[in-house]
């Protein structure tokens, strides 16, 4: 392992072009201050006095102090020895940055880009995600960790989309109830009904009641997108509806408080039909009722069926016992996505790891996990988790996972004992971490993992605005929270190695 400066912000400022400057004394661990010397110091009085000890003389200047630092700075001890000689002076001392740390962020962040920028979009089951987990092969193998890759086949995948508010017009400009503190437009996910038509349309979005024939009278739904209240008529009424009047798409928002919830046609529909959480509808609903006008586009991904597989890298440790950790990330993306922030930041952020722990002697194997196809179910993960016997679940500590760690605050939920472990190490370090709570009505590749009694940590930032859209790209991507977990994940499997020896 390394050494890490404790305050993270000087880590970060590299990356970002900031100067930092402290302006103090600089105190070593055994409790004398070293002072940093200037061509001439000036003590506060007119005299420096000194008081030699039995074993030191001292002679006094007058008017001139000037303390030589040492060279080699003295570990504290349970009884600090109080220093001989103490000159207070103001010094301006310019902080050093751990250039090894420094580096570490510099590589992460850099590696992200060019994730995003060479091998994207990375599309389930697709020639592009295959051509990715050749590119991960020979990064691992090259770091010297035994490489196999297990295929799966895709079948039954969920397509995704999502509702993006474009623009929405009362007379005062755009409503600061759809923006974003960047000034883009808010988003809603959005769960197209099977059979799914795939694509992208835009249209003004109008509210239609329940979606019958009385809801329709003297409203203009033409090019336009219906919204309309689930309950009552069946989904393929209130699809059929909508289509014969010209409307292009068709949003059902849930008359009952759950997340998502999904649907099915008898037949194929003629326009895009899907549902979003009650929520998110009735926002909608209020402001075209408070006479707002709102255009939205509708974006449906496809869903991904076909081979697709997962790279499996581990580091056997000559003195490892019978336990393993676990590394996860996914490396597929959505189809119109670089996926720089969903998952490039997580792969970086696994492959960084992977080298640094390459050559570190640990009591457990290291085994990182890239999965496919999580992008469209989870496949990879639950198909990982699932091949796993009994015994080889009871030999995991724990499992990592690393999702969309590049945008936003840091922040981590999971198992209590392993998150106690994330959140000290954080602390030492100086990385901001918040613990929080799991995902409501969302998931990742934990998720298989939990379901065998594999105890796990989930690793993300919170900036979630830009995943699973084209607007996932290098602009919005964070040295910080990338470092940060970096830093943290290192941190981390060296407490865990601690515990484990003692």
């Amino acid at each position: 392992m390394m050494d890490f400066v404790r305050d993270w912000r000087l880590v970060v400022a590299p990356v970002l072009g900031v100067a930092l400057v402290l302006v103090g004394v600089v105190g070593c661990d055994s409790g004398q201050e070293i002072v940093e010397p200037t061509a001439t110091m000036v003590p506060d009085t007119p005299t420096a006095v000194v008081e030699p000890t039995a074993t030191e003389v001292v002679e006094p200047d007058p008017t001139v102090a000037v303390v030589e630092p040492t060279a080699t700075r003295v570990a504290p001890t349970a009884t600090p020895v109080p220093p001989t000689v103490t000159v207070e002076v103001e010094a301006e001392v310019t902080a050093e940055v751990d250039p090894y740390v420094s580096s570490l962020t510099n590589r992460v962040y850099e590696l992200t880009i060019e994730l995003a920028e060479e091998l994207s979009p990375r599309q389930s089951a697709t020639e592009e995600e295959f051509e990715a987990a050749m590119y991960l092969l020979a990064e691992m193998e090259e770091l010297g960790y035994e490489v196999e890759i297990q295929d799966f086949e895709v079948t039954e995948a969920n397509a995704a989309g999502s509702i993006e508010v474009l623009d929405s017009r009362d007379g005062g400009g755009p409503s600061v109830k759809f923006s974003r503190s960047d000034g883009a437009t808010a988003r809603i996910f959005y769960l197209p009904f099977e059979p799914v038509m795939t694509g992208r349309v835009t249209g003004e979005l109008v509210y239609v009641g329940i979606g019958d024939d009385a809801d329709y009278e003297g409203v203009d739904v033409e090019g336009k997108i219906a919204l309309v209240s689930r309950g009552t008529l069946t989904f393929e009424e209130k699809e059929t509806n909508a289509a014969e009047r010209g409307a292009v798409g068709v949003v059902v928002f849930n008359n009952e408080p759950r997340f998502y919830f999904g649907g099915r046609l008898e037949q194929e529909p003629d326009v895009f039909v899907g549902g979003i959480p009650q929520g998110d509808g009735e926002m909608l609903r209020d402001a075209l009722d408070e006479g707002e006008m709102l255009d939205v586009e509708l974006l449906v991904y496809p869903d991904g069926d076909g081979p697709s597989r997962n790279v499996i890298a581990e580091l056997n440790n000559d003195i490892a016992g019978d336990q393993v950790i676990v590394i996860g990330a996914h490396y597929d993306t959505t189809p119109w996505s670089v996926g720089a922030n969903d998952n490039g930041s997580g792969v970086a952020t696994a492959l960084i790891v992977a080298e640094e722990l390459a050559d570190d002697e640990l009591p457990f194997d290291i085994r990182f996990v890239f999965f496919g196809s999580e992008e469209t179910g989870l496949h990879g993960s639950y198909h990982y988790a699932g091949e796993l016997s009994r015994a080889e679940v009871d030999r995991i500590e724990v499992m990592i996972n690393l999702d969309v760690v590049a945008t936003g605050d840091l922040k981590v939920f999971g198992d209590f004992f392993t998150m106690v472990y994330a959140r000290d190490v954080a602390e030492k370090y100086g990385v901001g971490l918040t613990v929080t709570e799991p995902f409501q009505g969302a998931s990742s590749d934990y998720a298989g993992f939990d379901e065998r009694g594999v105890p796990y940590v989930m690793f993300y930032a919170d900036n979630l605005d830009y995943i699973n859209h084209p607007s996932d790209t290098v602009e919005h991507v964070e040295a910080e929270p990338l470092g940060g977990t970096v830093v943290t994940v290192l941190g981390l499997i060296e407490a865990l190695a601690d515990s484990i020896e003692e």
